[in-house]
């Protein structure tokens, strides 16, 4: 039976260890006459300075701060199926997406917490666009994933029923689901997601700016966060009072910072609007911390503007992850990126004391660049095996697509070329 991708990348990194380890043994040899010599020498310093007397305390080494702490937090865009993909995942006894996922999974899997914008339904009729069986949220939980959101273009594409069939899919699978709610006691009951990670408490709210132009019922107004109130129309008046009082609410949980997940822009179109930084400065001056962007299919600018993390808000912004899963047909599309934050607390506070990327390409069945199955791809790793000569797994093609991709979200994000990883 052949490798597995997965199999593969273990078995490369099984033989680069042995041969570093021979490397090492090489070394030493040439070294051990040199090393013997070193050793006497050290061994008259430790007599004499063992026989003479110290008048300075001895030395300690400083313990870590008690109640320090740490949590890695990754953040994906879209994921969004269509028919063929799911029909290829389709077996004997349903669905079974883990191949999709297989490649990505060593990504994904350091993260104390993981969140990502489900674009679509969950239901366990039949299958269409945005409309999807519970077997993906239990690929999802598989590989990491803890939150899903789903305030977004899809939130009641099959209307409240389904936003509520969804959620409780979400949640039956093992995953939160973000910014929607079944009921005025849901919604007062479970305004805000806290999640505990590491002793580090994060409330999460989730907003979007429609759902593909359709009006929430007469009396379901509580069903989700809205960006504008002309959300089925033109997008131009923010609902300033609602997220105020959204992010009031996520105050009162006294949580040591606030995310926002928020679907917003146009598709595809890297332009960041006026709106858009007008709703963001809205969500820092309330005291959101991190802002985490999806809708638009491209990754955009990424923009860490405080370490320090305090009740005034107003670090990050990262205007969208792009795609994770992609339906789309331009191949600038189906690349997006894992955001992972890691914060640390301790007596001085919280802080992010490290901002990474790592760029993915949602890989469909291509004979352009030589692909035959559905799987989102590791785009640093895919590369990483092109030069190593293992051309059977990228070809020419899809090697020039990945390197074009990369360079061009390094430029979009705004990021240091080391923070891609």
């Amino acid at each position: 039976m052949p490798y597995s991708h997965f199999n593969l990348e273990e078995q490369l990194r099984m033989d680069r260890r042995v041969e570093n380890a021979r490397k090492r043994k090489r070394k030493l040899r040439r070294l051990f006459p040199l090393l013997l010599i070193l050793l006497l020498a050290l061994s008259v310093l430790f007599y004499y300075f063992s026989k003479k007397e110290s008048s300075e305390p001895e030395a300690t080494t400083a313990a870590p701060a008690p109640g320090s702490t740490t949590a890695t937090l990754s953040f994906v865009g879209d994921i969004c199926l269509d028919e063929a993909m799911m029909e290829s995942f389709r077996t004997q006894n349903g669905y079974d997406f883990t191949d999709l996922f297989q490649r990505i999974l060593p990504r994904l899997a350091p993260a104390d917490l993981t969140v990502g914008n489900l674009e679509g339904n969950i239901s366990s009729g039949e299958s269409s666009d945005h409309c999807y069986p519970p077997a993906l949220l239990q690929a999802l939980y598989a590989v990491g994933f803890d939150v899903l959101q789903t305030a977004n273009s899809y939130t009641i594409q099959n209307g409240i029923t389904g936003l509520a069939a969804t959620k409780q899919a979400i949640q039956s699978a093992g995953m939160d689901a973000l910014g929607t709610w079944v009921s005025e006691e849901d919604r007062s009951k479970n305004g805000v997601l806290i999640r505990d990670v590491n002793g580090i408490r994060i409330a999460f709210l989730a907003f979007t700016k429609g759902m593909n132009n359709l009006r929430l019922p007469v009396g379901a107004e509580y069903s989700v966060n809205l960006l504008y109130s002309d959300y089925d129309t033109n997008y131009s008046k923010i609902a300033r009072s609602a997220i105020e009082q959204a992010v009031t609410e996520a105050r009162l949980q006294n949580p040591d910072l606030i995310i926002a997940m928020v679907h917003w822009g146009s598709e595809f179109d890297r332009q960041v609007t006026d709106s858009q930084e007008e709703i963001a400065e809205l969500l820092f001056q309330n005291g959101v911390n991190l802002i985490i962007g999806a809708h638009s299919h491209y990754v955009g600018p990424i923009d860490l503007k405080n370490k320090r993390i305090t009740p005034e808000g107003g670090n990050l912004v990262a205007y969208s992850l792009g795609d994770f899963v992609s339906v789309a047909d331009s191949f600038s599309a189906r690349n997006g990126c894992i955001l992972t934050v890691q914060l640390r607390k301790d007596g001085d506070g919280i802080r992010i004391t490290d901002l990474r990327y790592t760029p993915t390409f949602s890989a469909a069945p291509s004979e352009d660049l030589k692909i035959e199955d559905y799987a989102v791809l590791d785009t640093l790793g895919a590369i990483s095996f092109y030069k190593e000569g293992y051309y059977d797994r990228v070809s020419d093609e899809l090697y020039e697509e990945l390197v074009s991709a990369l360079a061009d979200m390094k430029e979009q994000t705004g990021l240091p070329d080391n923070m891609a990883e």
